[in-house]
This record gives C-alpha cells, structure tokens and sequence, in this order.
C-alpha cells in the first residue's frame, strides 16, 4: 500500500457489484487499494488477524454487504466494532435488501452509511461521492488530531 492510497475493505460475493463498486471509485478519481473478501467467515477471521499482528494496517473504511455466506452482515459489525485496532473503523453498508430490520440493525451497529445497490448504474455510481465524502471527514479527523 503506497501513502498516497487508502485501504478499503470490500466484503461482497457478488463478482459483479465488485467490478461495480471499482468503477464508482475509479468514477471518483480515488486511488484506494480494494481488499476483496467473498464471505463472512473470513472477514471474522481478517478482523482478527489483524488485532493479532500489529504489523497489519487496519482499513481506512469497509464496506459491507450485509448477505454474505458463512457470517451475516450484523455478525461482521459486531466483530468489527469489538476490535481492538478496527473498532471504530467506517463502515458503508452495501445491500439490495429494503428491510427496516436491516437498516436498524446496521444503525445499532454505528454504520455511516446505508447504500442500497441499484439496477441503475448512474445510482450505483455515487457510492463514489459516499466514499470519498467519509475518507475526506476521515483525512480531516486525522489532520485536526495531530494539529492539537
């Protein structure tokens, strides 16, 4: 990961929202290293891994499908807000899903935003602008913390 990049996790098992998901960013005009991982289990696992060895970056911000196989989305938060290094990490919730239960589950668990994939591609594309608008307050935070 170059300094200039941001990391993000994408946890999606849709091959197809992915490539859609890097073009928005592209779209966007935002150089970002995607970690891609297809199922809940192994996000656990990666959450994990990284509480586990310091030497790993913890990501900048994940967004998440909420329907992935092994682990639901609400498991993933949950393990994601008890770690230890990732616990307040961003998180954008990626879904077809228009259940309330989902969006109130996904609000309980402190997710920034909730971003119902579309068939529309002009729609699916402003996931960019909601990216780049939470790794912009993230740069933001970051710069007034060390200022202080």
């Amino acid at each position: 990961m170059t300094l200039s990049s941001r990391y993000i996790l994408l946890a999606e098992d849709n091959p197809a929202d992915v490539l859609l998901v890097r073009e928005a960013l592209e779209d966007r005009a935002l150089n970002c290293e995607l970690q891609v991982i297809t199922d809940g289990q192994r996000v656990v696992q990666f959450i994990e891994q990284i509480d586990s060895d310091h030497a790993l970056p913890c990501p900048q911000l994940v967004l998440l499908d909420l329907h992935l196989p092994k682990r639901n989305g609400e498991e993933i938060l949950k393990s994601l807000r008890a770690s230890e290094r990732c616990g307040q990490t961003p998180v954008v919730i990626l879904t077809a899903s228009e259940s309330p239960d989902d969006e109130a589950n996904a609000t309980r668990h402190a997710a920034l935003h909730y971003f119902r994939k579309t068939t529309s591609l002009e729609e699916f594309m402003k996931l960019g602008d909601v990216v780049h608008d939470i790794l912009g307050r993230a740069s933001m935070a970051r710069i007034a913390g060390k200022a202080s």
